[in-house]
């Protein structure tokens, strides 16, 4: 397909993907971008006693989190700021697949001038640093609406959380500028390598499950190399969870710097503060959510992704014989 093509069936994969686990993605957010502080003299001073958490307000797991989000929101509350983190998800799909397969067939037009090599495949270093080239590109376009996105998700009134005021209150916050809406840019250039690494170790993973069939199949030559939705599903959910554990500390400062009352200026110093006041385990909190919320979503975005790239194959070998 096309790269716009490719672009549009990722986005939409996503869209799809996000909005079935949607509360675990709200889960996995709130806990990430929860700062513990001790009731004492001295740290309601400093934060502010509105902004002072203690131990039991702090929630202490998913069940948990979902569980008090229910009883003081109802369902509705699991669903707050759900239509900015889905068009978050559809614009970083989108802009992440236009991008590295555009980047992708101009270096390999590149390659092919320049007789780099002889190898028609990318090597593993040429997937990834494509991969994190498209998603740096890709994060300046979608910053903005993934602070829009935490910031509703970690506002505690619902009138607040409304995407009018969002807006309003990080102009306010910024004395009338908008850099305030690229808070947090840095990270998520940092984290650029998420998408990458999880897309190549996907594409290897592929590769050794049709090599495999391949090796044991009396004719291999005959295995088809489209694999099925279950093993797409499968595949996705086991390179996500390689990527996730990798880049958790980076992904919860983030959580904490675009959130709503962020007290943060840049990421090192959530890190800083996290590791001294929370200990070294404190940078994979919300590791479950965000594992069980990662995996499923790329489990499904993969196989969404290949039935409807099936689909649209189908349906334009019909046209063509027609």
């Amino acid at each position: 397909m096309e790269s716009f093509e490719n672009a549009l069936v990722g986005a939409v994969s996503s869209a799809l993907a996000n909005i079935t686990v949607y509360p675990l993605d709200l889960t996995k957010t709130v806990i990430q971008s929860q700062i513990k502080f001790q009731k004492t003299e001295e740290k309601k001073s400093e934060q502010g006693e509105e902004d002072v958490k203690s131990e039991n307000e702090v929630y202490t797991g998913t069940l948990d989190c979902l569980r008090r989000i229910y009883m003081e929101k109802g369902i509705a509350g699991l669903y707050q700021g759900m239509s900015a983190s889905i068009v978050n998800s559809f614009a970083q799909t989108f802009f992440y697949f236009f991008c590295y397969n555009v980047i992708k067939s101009r270096y390999s037009k590149l390659r092919f001038l320049l007789k780099l090599t002889k190898k028609k495949r990318f090597s593993s270093i040429e997937e990834l640093s494509l991969g994190i080239v498209a998603a740096i590109l890709c994060q300046v376009f979608t910053t903005p609406i993934a602070v829009i996105s935490t910031r509703q998700q970690t506002t505690g009134n619902t009138e607040d959380a409304k995407l009018e005021n969002i807006i309003k209150d990080i102009i306010k916050e910024n004395n009338g500028e908008l850099h305030g809406f690229w808070k947090g840019l840095k990270v998520s250039m940092a984290l650029s390598v998420n998408p990458s690494i999880t897309y190549t170790a996907f594409g290897k993973l592929n590769e050794l499950l049709i090599a495999a069939r391949r090796a044991t199949s009396k004719d291999g030559n005959k295995i088809n190399a489209n694999i099925s939705a279950l093993s797409n599903f499968f595949l996705g959910m086991l390179s996500k969870m390689i990527s996730t554990v990798i880049t958790q500390p980076l992904i919860v400062s983030k959580a904490s710097l675009q959130s709503a009352n962020s007290k943060f200026s840049n990421f090192q110093d959530v890190l800083t503060y996290l590791y001294t006041s929370e200990g070294l385990l404190s940078l994979w909190k919300g590791l479950g959510p965000q594992l069980a919320k990662g995996v499923i979503v790329q489990g499904l975005l993969f196989m969404y992704k290949g039935e409807i790239t099936k689909c649209i194959r189908h349906l334009s070998n019909v046209q063509k014989k027609n």
